[in-house]
């Protein structure tokens, strides 16, 4: 079996992402890219709810096989990362069918039933990716499946109960990330083994007692790997950002008008990109290494990229309307995009204690009360004007991050979390 232990001695004491890993990522953002699909057509309740269903599915399949090669290292089966990523790939040629179907009203099933096993087939797969007795203390839920049981459910239900179903089984992983600790689930495990004989249930008769019994360990992740890969993600669905706005651009006349829209659309996620990456950790705006769980930063990570990627489609629309007026749905997706994203940078940088109560304040005032003014007053302004102003928003932040020193922990006597910040 090819793995990738074939990397040098010293990029094995600073990890980096490996090339399956950056091939197995461009591969989860192509499902990410087929998302515009769902919020293309029409920007109503019904197609931000698809979104969210699909993108979540998306994103625990890819953090799946992404924590698997973090843990293993070098010992990562590529075959594996290949079969995860026929997985991802299926799932995101399904999107446009499943849009379709649900919200176009379509009579063809076919394409949300090939979601659904592709989805339980690949976090079905993914889950048997670690060594017999490991528990990953930091993000456990990626071994269990509990939560594909509502999926597997809804191959036999109608569009409506497929939905319910998928809707159910994402919100109780969401559910296990928030209440499963795997160091809470490993000391219950090894209690119990370790526990007289009297309490357990003895053996068979005519069989022969376990005397060692199974060998449970915890295992962690690697942060400043883990950190890397987030990074890198963020860093994909940007660029697939730009790629949707410049297919915007080639189908729509050339100006003046389009290239300062399409230089603010430009600034915009570059700014994004500055603020997540040079001024943050792990793809996450205000982030300081070390400060707050794994299980947290992934989180975030999940809605921050969730966000970013919201925003190319607003985007895209603004270029081919140039001196009209966004329509409403689209105005607001735009700024409460940036306004969401701004709100996860107050969250991030109140959790990681690098935001003191006067950048707090700025960041709401100007990160995310100005957007949503912008969403209510900003009915009349075009497209891209809209896009300038929002863009000098994110200008702000990025020259403010600039001139201010970052706040320094205060000092403690306690150890670091091991898991923080990655």
């Amino acid at each position: 079996m090819v793995t990738i232990d074939e990397e040098p001695q010293d990029s094995r004491i600073e990890r980096h992402a490996s090339w399956a890993e950056l091939f197995f990522d461009l591969v989860a953002v192509a499902g990410v890219a087929a998302l515009a699909h769902v919020l293309g057509p029409e920007l109503d309740a019904a197609a931000l709810g698809l979104y969210a269903l699909l993108f979540l599915a998306l994103w625990l399949s890819w953090t799946t096989f992404m924590l698997y090669g973090n843990v293993a290292a070098g010992q990562t089966r590529v075959l594996r990362l290949m079969v995860g990523m026929f997985g991802l790939g299926t799932m995101a040629a399904s999107v446009p069918g499943v849009a379709h179907a649900v919200l176009e009203h379509g009579d063809d099933l076919r394409p949300l039933n090939v979601f659904a096993i592709a989805y339980i087939t690949t976090r079905v797969y993914g889950s048997k990716s670690w060594q017999r007795g490991a528990v990953l203390l930091d993000f456990p839920v990626v071994q269990y499946s509990a939560g594909l049981l509502p999926w597997f459910a809804s191959l036999w239900a109608d569009e409506h109960w497929k939905l319910a179903l998928w809707a159910a089984g994402v919100s109780l992983d969401l559910l296990l990330i928030l209440v499963v600790s795997g160091s809470r689930i490993l000391q219950r495990v090894q209690s119990y083994l370790t526990a007289p004989e009297r309490t357990r249930r003895r053996p068979r008769s005519g069989g022969r007692p376990d005397r060692t019994g199974p060998v449970i360990h915890g295992v962690s992740v690697d942060p400043g790997h883990l950190a890397e890969r987030l990074g890198l993600f963020v860093i994909i669905v940007l660029g697939e950002s730009v790629v949707q706005i410049v297919a915007a651009a080639s189908e729509t006349r050339y100006d003046p008008g389009l290239l300062a829209t399409a230089i603010a659309s430009f600034i915009l996620l570059a700014g994004m990109f500055g603020l997540s990456v040079v001024f943050g950790y792990a793809g996450l705006p205000h982030l300081r290494a070390g400060r707050i769980p794994t299980r947290a930063a992934l989180g975030l990570h999940c809605l921050v990229t969730g966000v970013v990627a919201t925003i190319a489609v607003p985007l895209s629309l603004a270029v081919s309307h140039g001196s009209d007026p966004l329509p409403g749905q689209g105005r607001w997706l735009l700024c409460g995009a940036v306004a969401a994203y701004f709100t996860l940078g107050v969250v991030t940088g109140v959790a990681s204690h690098s935001s003191d109560l006067q950048r707090t304040i700025s960041r709401v005032t100007t990160g995310i009360a100005a957007p949503l003014l912008l969403g209510l007053l900003a009915t009349a302004v075009s497209a891209r004007t809209l896009v300038v102003y929002v863009a000098l928003i994110v200008l702000a932040h990025l020259w403010f991050e600039r001139r201010l020193k970052p706040i320094q922990p205060a000092p403690t006597n306690e150890a670091p979390d091991r898991a923080g910040g990655s």
